[in-house]
């Protein structure tokens, strides 16, 4: 095998792992909005809470983090999440992804202002958006599940230079502020550029070039 045939192979398999790898090299947060502070929450029992994040870049959404202050009992099992579009700052009615799941990990921390403190973790599956900004809603349980009081709280961050949480109580048909900043983490996987991947495309091509004409050289020689 000539030189330029190892090369070629050499390149061809090293692109082709390089791609297969970004994923999930490339995987991580995308988006904090601040830890928790241990100071206050907004009820996610009998009211509909809502918190914005902003894309940068296009995304493939993997994983939500959040904190919470409960109290004892008080999760129901599942939790409910959308993500809508923004509409002069405010969440929209247009919803983007939404789900209920009880695959949720949660871990207990400890206990502050009376009332126990968890932090949850869920999984979006790999959910692709583009660069915005677009708001977390957040619901204790299903999205129709009230009930009774429920204090089961998401916990507040710092204040920050984006915009205050805010809740519903009739799913969106009104939706006011909070006043308060939430803790919470997205975690998600930049989807590769096209001008990259035509890049890498383009120069194995004219790798595949070199090699077809020195082995017709090679022909016209013998």
């Amino acid at each position: 095998m000539n030189v330029l045939k190892q090369k070629f192979r050499r390149a061809a398999a090293c692109a082709a792992l390089a791609l297969a790898a970004l994923p999930a090299s490339a995987a991580g947060a995308i988006y904090d909005n601040g830890a928790p502070d241990h100071q206050s929450g907004n009820n996610m029992g009998f009211a509909w809470q809502a918190d914005d994040f902003t894309l940068g870049s296009s995304s493939a959404l993997t994983d939500l983090t959040f904190w919470s202050l409960e109290g004892a009992g008080a999760y129901r099992g599942s939790i409910s999440w959308e993500i809508v579009t923004d509409v002069g700052g405010k969440p929209s009615s247009t919803i983007v992804a939404s789900g209920d799941t009880s695959a949720v990990t949660r871990a207990l921390l400890g206990n502050y202002l009376g009332l126990d403190e968890y932090s949850n973790g869920l999984s979006f599956g790999a959910l692709s958006l583009g660069a915005g900004t677009y708001w977390l809603v957040l619901h204790n349980g299903g999205l129709s599940d009230l009930g009774d009081p429920n204090e089961f709280l998401w916990e507040t961050t710092g204040p920050n230079a984006t915009l205050s949480g805010m809740e519903t109580y009739d799913k969106g048909a009104t939706w006011t502020s909070n006043f308060n900043e939430h803790a919470f983490l997205v975690s998600a996987v930049p989807e590769p550029g096209a001008a990259g991947m035509l890049a890498c495309g383009l120069g194995l091509i004219g790798l595949a070039r070199r090699v077809r004409a020195h082995g017709a050289r090679r022909g016209e020689a013998a």
